[in-house]
């Protein structure tokens, strides 16, 4: 028996992640039409949720559900990452109640979004940020997937001002990533990027990642809430050569200012 060699491809192995996202995502959708949106809509979330949980360190549970502070609760998360080291209020299959303590990451998921509907869902994102964050969690992330981009007229420097917006130069309103379809990025520079960047301070960058945007938000919620992660290990989680900042678009502090493309 002759065995053929295989080169090993980190990219097309993420590439692969991503288009298995999308092909799981329309299987229900093909069996159930278009009678039962919201069925659909919860189905697509578990989607993705079952993917982080492939992942993630067996130290995070990935589940929905609600963070519990004094003042108020946050509105139903989507995804609700949370570390299994700390106490849980209440739990059913998926579904937890935290204190804000217990959160490493909210994240809202949407089929698609359009230009009546995303300014919305970025500033409640924001405000569910905001109030974990105010409760002694400075270190929740917060994230956008957005499954199609078909319906969103907006540019990508649209959405950058809708972020800066929302965040109202606050960091504790600051969503981290955004995935708007396959091919378009967007993450928040908590510390600024220092990779020959025209902005040394908080700030958002877009990408444009061609079927690499879906793969690239599960890398970076992975490499960012899991610890002790060794700068040497980045290879199999963000394979394109040379880096995606070759790839950014637009920029925009969160300070304030007009987003401005970088080839400017």
């Amino acid at each position: 028996m002759i065995f053929m060699s295989v080169q090993r491809d980190f990219k097309k192995y993420h590439e692969s992640i991503a288009e298995e996202l999308l092909s799981t995502k329309d299987r229900i959708r093909n069996l159930i039409g278009q009678a039962h949106w919201q069925t659909d809509g919860e189905h697509k979330e578990a989607v993705l949720r079952k993917v982080l949980r492939m992942h993630l360190p067996e130290t995070l549970h990935v589940g929905k559900g609600f963070v519990c502070c004094p003042e108020r609760n946050s509105s139903q998360i989507d995804i609700l990452i949370t570390d299994r080291n700390k106490p849980t209020l209440f739990k059913d299959g998926e579904l937890v109640l935290v204190t804000p303590d217990a959160v490493k990451a909210i994240i809202e998921v949407k089929t698609s979004v359009n230009s009546g509907t995303v300014e919305g869902i970025i500033t409640k994102l924001s405000n569910d940020a905001e109030l974990t964050r105010s409760n002694g969690n400075t270190k929740c992330q917060a994230g956008l997937f957005v499954y199609e981009k078909r319906s969103l007229n907006e540019a990508q420097n649209r959405v950058l001002e809708i972020l800066q917006s929302a965040s109202n130069g606050d960091k504790k309103k600051a969503i981290n990533w955004v995935s708007l379809g396959p091919d378009h990025f967007f993450r928040f520079w908590e510390n600024g990027q220092d990779v020959h960047s025209q902005c040394q301070c908080p700030v958002w960058h877009s990408y444009e990642l061609k079927k690499l945007s879906h793969a690239y938000f599960v890398s970076n919620v992975v490499w960012d809430i899991s610890r002790d992660n060794s700068l040497k290990m980045q290879f199999a989680w963000f394979p394109i050569e040379g880096g995606k900042e070759q790839y950014r678009k637009w920029y925009v502090p969160l300070s304030g200012g007009e987003p401005t493309e970088f080839n400017q």
